[in-house]
């Protein structure tokens, strides 16, 4: 039972994507990794009691292979993240609606991740602490939402093209992957946002552009046409 107390729900919240990610648009499934996949080495990982005995310690390390996360942020132009979670700015931004039933069914249940300097105690092996990391990853403003998935059960969820409601293409992202996004959203009669990350002229950051994106139906689905609005 999730225990972790609820958040205001932003409206939109991101997931960065390296580029060979383009997939999720065509396919539309999302993935619910592991933990133990993650690069945080301790993430998930939580204080049992001292007096608890090896099964419970192997009951948590089970808990980090048999939990599902599909981790998500709240900003969606953080330079840190587009270099390590969109391959330095070659991939690209999903922004999800956040208000969704999709995040409460199934056995879901999302809520922001708390940063605090030690890791939790728990009685047991607990899924809540999956929601608990270090102050060195606060940049990231993460939210998550999690649930078990068994051995034979497959990690990657459906999800409706109406889910997706921001688009934004990294600042490097090659040409041939946009078109690809954008041929494929087309064909799901999707109608998000779109974007493009660029460097600011005045300060260290990135910004999102708003772009108007679409198909050019004269390059055998290879093409797009992108400028201002």
């Amino acid at each position: 039972m999730i225990t972790v107390p609820r958040s205001t729900l932003p409206s939109t919240l991101y997931k960065y994507f390296a580029p060979e990610r383009v997939d999720i648009i065509p396919y539309l499934q999302v993935r619910f990794s592991p933990p133990s996949d993650f690069n945080d080495a301790f993430d998930t990982h939580h204080l049992l009691p001292r007096t608890s005995g090896g099964k419970a310690k192997v009951a948590r390390d089970s808990l980090r292979t048999n939990l599902g996360v599909f981790c998500l942020t709240e900003q969606a132009d953080n330079h840190l993240m587009w270099v390590n979670y969109a391959r330095s700015h070659t991939g690209f931004v999903l922004g999800f609606k956040a208000d969704t039933p999709f995040f409460d069914q199934d056995g879901r249940t999302l809520r922001k991740v708390v940063y605090q300097s030690t890791p939790p105690v728990f009685s047991t092996p607990d899924e809540n602490g999956c929601f608990y990391k270090s102050p060195d990853w606060k940049y990231e403003k993460e939210w998550r939402c999690v649930r078990s998935f068994s051995e034979s059960e497959s990690r990657l969820v459906e999800i409706e093209p109406t889910f997706i409601t921001e688009i934004i293409f990294g600042h490097l992202m090659e040409p041939g992957n946009i078109a690809y996004i954008t041929w494929y959203a087309k064909a799901h009669e999707m109608n998000p946002t779109f974007s493009k990350s660029s460097p600011s002229h005045s300060h260290w950051k990135f910004v999102n552009k708003p772009k108007r994106v679409a198909p050019c139906e004269h390059c055998s689905g290879q093409g797009f046409l992108m400028d201002d609005p």
